[in-house]
């Protein structure tokens, strides 16, 4: 059992629905028991607010989610799923639960964003990494195969990198995973470094007892997306990134390859968080 408990933030969002399905695959893989959560806004809930008709209408929603899918675990083979609802911010409700119930995955559904104002919408995902450690599994579509068998593991030559590395293979060594490894080769020039680089990665995962494949992504198309599809033509079940988890205005000004690849890959991403240095 590498994941102990697995937390699946419960929207009724068709994206919520599909990480409720990945993380039934991942507790039948794992052994995990699964634990789903659903918040309410505690704004709608106080007397204060004179809105305490709306306020139910949400707790009753919210049993309601909570019950189908905690029905859909019980059909799916997982009968000790549990649930909870939390009557706080979904962010931090979510990491307090997470916390609490000593959690190691989080697994959530998001929506695209599109807009003038995209580039300042901070998804979910991106702050609930800020506030915790704990990995994230990442939907944007239905999750195709296992989730484990094969892994995409996109890498450069630095410290985050090498922390996605190690994580991939944790995973790798508990659900006898394959993993990928791919980097971009920005010019004719150092495309023998790179290959070095993923060669290297790949080399070092054996060592371990993983399995490998390395290759080279084309330069002349956007990153995220070129990761994403290379998930699809690679046959892969799940991409594995490391990132800063940077917030406010340095997130804004660097981006983040990471948050883009997860709102263009039809596949799941697992995001770990680098530790803070």
């Amino acid at each position: 059992m590498l994941f102990k408990r697995i937390l699946v933030i419960v929207d009724g969002s068709p994206t919520s629905q599909y990480a409720v399905d990945a993380s039934l695959t991942l507790s039948r893989e794992d052994g995990s028991s699964l634990l789903f959560c659903v918040s309410v806004d505690p704004e709608l809930c106080g007397a204060e607010s004179g809105m305490v008709a709306f306020g139910e209408i949400a707790i009753g929603r919210s049993q309601q989610l909570l019950d189908e899918a905690l029905a859909r675990a019980r059909a799916g083979g997982c009968s000790g799923a549990t649930g909870v609802i939390v009557r706080d911010d979904p962010v931090r409700g979510a990491v307090a639960v997470a916390n609490k119930n000593d959690v190691g995955l989080i697994v959530l559904g998001v929506a695209p964003r599109v807009g003038i104002l995209r580039p300042f919408m901070q998804s979910l995902a991106h702050e609930i990494l800020v506030k915790t450690t704990i990995p994230l599994c990442v939907m944007r579509r239905p999750a195709i195969g296992r989730l484990s068998h094969r892994i995409l593991v996109p890498i450069v030559d630095d410290a985050l990198s090498r922390h996605a590395i190690e994580y991939a293979i944790t995973l790798a060594q508990h659900f006898q995973s394959t993993l990928l490894f791919c980097t971009l080769a920005e010019s004719s020039a150092m495309r023998s470094v790179a290959q070095s680089l993923v060669e290297n990665a790949r080399a070092y995962a054996g060592e371990r007892g993983i399995a490998g494949e390395s290759f080279l992504l084309d330069p002349r198309q956007n990153v995220s997306q070129t990761i994403a599809h290379n998930a699809v033509v690679h046959g892969c079940d799940a991409i594995v990134m490391a990132t800063h988890a940077r917030a406010g205005f340095q997130r804004l000004v660097e981006g983040s390859v990471t948050e883009a690849v997860i709102y263009s890959s039809n596949v799941p991403v697992m995001m770990v968080r680098a530790p803070s240095s």
